[in-house]
């Protein structure tokens, strides 16, 4: 049986690295824009390709903690996708689900980092997505990132859940908050853990910037999840039960390049609930798993196995979850 089944878009992502940019903010905004010299040679600190998305960062981070993963997916018929079949062999991933579509290419972004925040241009390949018609035993499933044709797929998920008591970890894509159809939340009431940053959090619960954190998760865990869980980048991450509000600060470290943050983030979380521990360790997990990503470039190359992660929370007794 497997501990997870990720589903959701693969791609190949160029991480480049600048040294020198500028960032212009609006009066009276919150948003900023990354400025480089236009028609000039731009030199960069670092230029990496890597295989990536949600789904294969989860599958990945939870092999890594000896737990057996797989991956439902949709790719072109092309380079990349043997790029990625290689890459999720190489890290013990199962792979016979991510299908190749001789019509279709493979999706694609190019990250620009600058003093650790990323600014990506994407090229997403819409697929339809569906459950494998034999779907393997697991014990979760995890949703992650998808194009516009996902209902399906949320109806599917919701029978399997019903049918065979797997537990949902959702973390809706984009599309999917902005849309919030009835069966996004359908899903949401079937949802074992759902993971969303504080952002989406608000545009979900339908919530203002500065509501107290309390009031956003009791309308977030009243859509029906198990575990509310929402992260606020360096002001740590809450999750809650219904009863229990937990808040974990972010962990020390480097802060080298942030893509594939919040996937760790929720590895971490599920690495410890699949062994047994509670959703206030699950978080010390999470932001471990983390700050170790965001210390490297791209989304994987800082996993952490779930003996390194106990070994860094020992080394650091003082890091602690504080009930809120």
């Amino acid at each position: 049986m497997l501990d997870l089944l990720s589903i959701g878009a693969i791609k190949l992502n160029t991480f480049i690295v600048l040294p020198e940019a500028s960032v212009m903010c609006e009066l009276k905004s919150v948003e900023c824009k990354l400025c480089i010299d236009y028609g000039k040679k731009i030199p960069v600190a670092a230029f990496v390709t890597q295989i990536a998305g949600s789904a294969p960062n989860v599958a990945v981070g939870l092999a890594k903690m000896n737990l057996k993963t797989s991956i439902v997916s949709f790719m072109g018929d092309d380079p990349v996708y043997h790029q990625a079949i290689a890459f999720l062999k190489q890290h013990k991933v199962g792979y016979s689900q991510v299908k190749k579509h001789p019509d279709f290419h493979s999706s694609a972004a190019v990250v620009l980092n600058y003093k650790g925040e990323s600014t990506q241009l994407v090229d997403h390949v819409p697929h339809a997505y569906r459950l494998p018609t034999s779907t393997p035993l697991t014990k979760f499933i995890h949703i992650s990132e998808l194009g516009g044709d996902y209902e399906t797929l949320y109806r599917e998920a919701i029978t399997l859940i019903k049918t065979r008591g797997v537990r949902l970890s959702f973390n809706p894509g984009s599309i999917q908050i902005k849309q919030q159809k009835p069966t996004f939340f359908d899903l949401l009431a079937a949802t074992e853990v759902l993971f969303l940053n504080m952002d989406e959090a608000h545009r979900v619960a339908k919530t203002e910037n500065g509501e107290e954190i309390r009031s956003i998760m009791l309308k977030l865990k009243a859509l029906g999840p198990h575990y509310v869980v929402v992260t606020n980048g360096q002001n740590g991450a809450y999750a809650f039960d219904g009863e229990q509000l937990n808040h974990v600060p972010m962990f020390p470290g480097k802060r080298v390049e942030a893509t594939g943050a919040g996937d760790a983030f929720s590895t971490g979380f599920l690495g410890a609930l699949l062994k047994g521990k509670s959703h206030a360790e699950a978080l010390r997990w999470a932001s471990v798993n983390a700050a170790s990503v965001v210390g490297s470039v791209g989304p994987t190359k800082g996993l952490l196995t779930h003996t390194n992660i106990q070994a860094r929370l020992k080394a650091r007794k003082s890091f602690k979850v504080k009930a809120v």
